[in-house]
This record gives C-alpha cells, sequence and structure tokens, in this order.
C-alpha cells in the first residue's frame, strides 16, 4: 500500500488529541485505559509503533455514556465526537475523537471513508461486563448488530449480509461449544464488541500508569495477556510487508 504523509506529524497530532481526551476523562474520574496498538507501543516502543497513525482507548460500560456526553461537550474546538449524534451514516459499535484539523484517506477499511468528516482519528472503544458463559452470545449480538447496521445503510448488500451472518452464527457454535466447557462459567469478565478479544477483570485493576512517548497514560494493571491474546509473540516485530499504517493519506489544513 502506497503511504504519502509526514507519520511523524500525524502521530504529533494523535498525541495532542490523546493528551486532551485523557485530561477530561481524568478530571472528571472516569477510568479508561490504552489498549491495543497503542499498548503495545508503550510497552514495546515506549511510545507509538513506528508506523503507526491510530490512538486506542478502551472505556468502561458504566461510564460510556457518561464519558462520551462530557467529551462531546468539552473537547477542544479542533476535536469533535463522533458517533450517530453527529454522522448521519454512522455504523461503528464505539465513538471516536475526530480531528478537524486533517483530512485522510483510508484504502485499509475503505467503508470509514463514507463519513463525511475524514480527520485523524482516537478510537474510544467499550468494555462491557458479562458473564464468561455470555461471551459467546454477545460476540454474536455485537456482529449482527455490526452488519444490520451497515446493511440498513445500505453499504452491504443482501447477498453478503447471508454470507457474513453464516459465518458468524458458524463462529458462534464453535465458541458456544467452548463455554461449555468453562471452569467458571459464572465468573465476570470484561468484552469488548470487536475481534474476539476480552479481559479477566482482575488483569484491569487497579489501573496503572504507562509512559508514552513524552507522557504518561492509564492502562491495565497486567498488559501481558491482552498483547498476547492480540499479537502473540508481541515483542517480535512483523514483518516488514505488514508494517503499514490505516491510511494511505493524510493532509493537513492548519
Amino acid at each position: 500500500m502506497e503511504v504519502n504523509f509526514d507519520i511523524k506529524r500525524v502521530q504529533d497530532r494523535l498525541l495532542e488529541m490523546a493528551k486532551a481526551t485523557a485530561a477530561i476523562l481524568e478530571k472528571h474520574d472516569i477510568p479508561y485505559q490504552i489498549a491495543f496498538g497503542t499498548l503495545l507501543g508503550a510497552v514495546r516502543h515506549g511510545g507509538f509503533i513506528p508506523w503507526d497513525d491510530d490512538f486506542d482507548f478502551l472505556l468502561f460500560d458504566d461510564s460510556y455514556d457518561k464519558a462520551t456526553e462530557i467529551l462531546a461537550k468539552e473537547l477542544p474546538s479542533d476535536m469533535f465526537l463522533e458517533d450517530e449524534k453527529t454522522e448521519p451514516k454512522y455504523f461503528h459499535a464505539w465513538a471516536h475523537v475526530k480531528d478537524l484539523k486533517s483530512e485522510c484517506d483510508c484504502a485499509l477499511f475503505p467503508q470509514d471513508n463514507v463519513y463525511k468528516n475524514h480527520g485523524l482519528s482516537v478510537d474510544l472503544y467499550k468494555l462491557t461486563k458479562i458473564k464468561a458463559k455470555d461471551f459467546a452470545a454477545y460476540r454474536l449480538e455485537q456482529a449482527m448488530s455490526y452488519i444490520d447496521r451497515r446493511k440498513k445503510l445500505g453499504f452491504i448488500t443482501e447477498e453478503d449480509y447471508e454470507k457474513k451472518k453464516e459465518v458468524f452464527l458458524s463462529e458462534f457454535k464453535e465458541r458456544e461449544a467452548k463455554e461449555k466447557m468453562l471452569d467458571s462459567p459464572e465468573k465476570e469478565i470484561l468484552a469488548y464488541p470487536f475481534t474476539y478479544g476480552k479481559q479477566e477483570i482482575n488483569e484491569v485493576f487497579p489501573l496503572k500508569k504507562y509512559k508514552f512517548e513524552s507522557v504518561e497514560f492509564l492502562g491495565p494493571n497486567n498488559y501481558h495477556p491482552l498483547l498476547v491474546s492480540e499479537y502473540g509473540d508481541y515483542m517480535q516485530l512483523p514483518p516488514e510487508e505488514d508494517r503499514h499504517p490505516h491510511f494511505s493519506k493524510v493532509e493537513f489544513n492548519s
């Protein structure tokens, strides 16, 4: 994938956005944690993965609505909260903090280009507390909700919808069979609405600070299980052909 932008400038702007977001959340005592590529970057690189061009926060379901309401009111004027209230074609299951000073083209996830604002983005994923035995049903519900929204908005055909539905149902049956063998089916876990991830509550809390570039952000108490589940041998760099950003083009308007 051909890339045409200054990754350092992109990361500097993302860091500004993340700092503003975290400062608002911390001011209101709303817990959050860095996650996925952002957490991996903190652990492996002390900041951004060299080719990364997004930023990932996880928020918790019992304070998620409060967090997004406050962010919508208090974000700086050059950012805004992107969700179903501000984007008529919104189909994600989580909100974004979106940049008004940049314009991006996303070749890796072309469906994101349908939104009216194409700026850099900080993801605000939601962690939902459920029982371990309910994880398969939760994943199916989230997956179906996602393709239902995209179908309603006219972004996928009926044929594609049925194919995806068949895949999700097959995955549900496999996961449900595994859940029947759980040692602690009533145990509460934290699940997020994409990939197949979940976290143990005692691995998340108490939250602790991680150095990220020149800043510190909150993260899980034990990062290892999350990174292993997402990346396997996470201290090993991926092959060079897999080291690419999400965006194919980023331009700044100021």
